[in-house]
């Protein structure tokens, strides 16, 4: 595996004209910075069409159109034709090994003190092991034994916001020390043997998703180099439980995605948005970096729509997407690489981290470099 440095009111639903409070969003007790961040893939590569014949797919037209039209050129998977025929319980062990060294990996790559760590939030799609990838990484890094540690489960594409949320909450009762998040996803876990005549909901799942972990390094109150964490907010999305979802049998297991999401980006975001830089004192005009989800071709282009963003604001998303696929919690890590490699952020630079997942839910954060 190599580094790739590469008062809470629900959003809006599509149609929806109401608001968040005119207040926006309180801001934290701490304002840490983000003094360093990582984001890894695994070594083996593949690229859709490899992906196409490896998931048993090559047959069926409808999967040739999917794979070939959702942005998506290549992704870093640990897959074997031996690993798809087997079940999500099967491979639990393993899975959580790979989550494991995905995890090392990117904190291989920041550099920190263990005995100044006081906070560690881990967060991946699904677990079925224990102890969790917190508690390993605490052992193999030689953390302090009194660190706070919390980990975040089944919030997939949204994770980033909620982690650092908890990091910057957490750090407020430990304003001297420092926090590690770690975003990791394995999803070559959940992937399975599709076939030809394979449920459309599981094709299109298979055409997107990609294994990777994020890490950064947040030091409290400007006392590190680094953009600053300004703010941050969650919202769900009133009735749509049942468009991002985790289905697991005996036999088979499947992430199965709404297309109404991208309609759901474009129409419901702007509202949403506005109203919570108001609360910063910003406007859409006034962030210079906007780091969007890469969760597929449709939702870059419905956020991009609904917020009337330029081509070079979202190409760092859509770079993301091509070479990685969606990698779910960590994909915020692999784009703010991008932003950071593609438009070199000038001091006083805001951005905004934006993220859609289950729930559905929205995540907002806003930085200022």
């Amino acid at each position: 595996m190599t580094a790739q440095t590469s008062s809470p009111s629900p959003v809006l639903a599509a149609g929806s004209t109401a608001v968040l409070p005119a207040e926006g969003p309180a801001p934290p007790r701490v304002s840490p910075t983000v003094a360093g961040l990582a984001a890894v893939a695994p070594e083996r590569r593949f690229d859709q069409d490899e992906l196409l014949d490896l998931l048993g797919l090559a047959d069926d037209e409808f999967a040739q159109r999917i794979f070939a039209r959702c942005g998506i050129r290549n992704r870093h998977l640990e897959l074997t034709p031996e690993l798809l025929r087997t079940t999500l319980q099967a491979r639990a062990g393993r899975t959580e090994d790979h989550l494991f060294e995905l995890a090392v990996a990117a904190l291989e790559q920041i550099e920190f003190d263990p005995a100044e760590v006081g906070v560690l939030v881990t967060g991946s799609f699904w677990t079925l092991g224990g102890p969790t990838l917190g508690h390993r990484l605490i052992e193999h890094l030689g953390l302090p034994t009194d660190v706070d540690k919390y980990h975040l489960v089944g919030l997939g594409c949204a994770s980033s916001v909620p982690l650092f949320r908890a990091a910057t909450s957490a750090l407020g009762d430990r304003p001297d020390e420092t926090a590690l998040v770690v975003a990791a996803e394995s999803l070559s876990g959940l992937l399975t043997w599709a076939g030809p005549g394979a449920e459309r909901g599981k094709i299109v799942a298979s055409a997107l998703f990609g294994d990777g972990c994020g890490a950064a390094l947040l030091h409290p109150d400007g006392a590190a180099a680094g953009p600053t964490i300004l703010a941050s907010a969650v919202h769900q999305v009133p009735d749509t439980l049942g468009h991002v979802e985790l289905l697991a049998t005996a036999d088979d297991s499947q992430v199965r995605i709404s297309p109404e999401l991208p309609r759901i980006a474009e129409s419901g975001l702007l509202p949403l948005v506005d109203s919570f830089l108001a609360g910063a004192g910003l406007t859409v005009g006034d962030v210079e970096h906007w780091l969007v989800h890469p969760g597929g071709r449709g939702i870059v282009d419905g956020v991009q729509a609904g917020l009337d963003l330029a081509d070079e604001v979202v190409a760092p998303s859509r770079a993301v997407l091509a070479e990685y696929g969606n990698v779910g919690t960590p994909s915020a890590f692999f784009v703010f690489e991008e932003v950071v490699r593609q438009r070199s952020p000038r001091a006083g630079d805001h951005g905004l981290v934006v993220t859609i997942g289950p729930g559905v839910t929205v995540g907002l954060l806003l930085l200022r470099w």
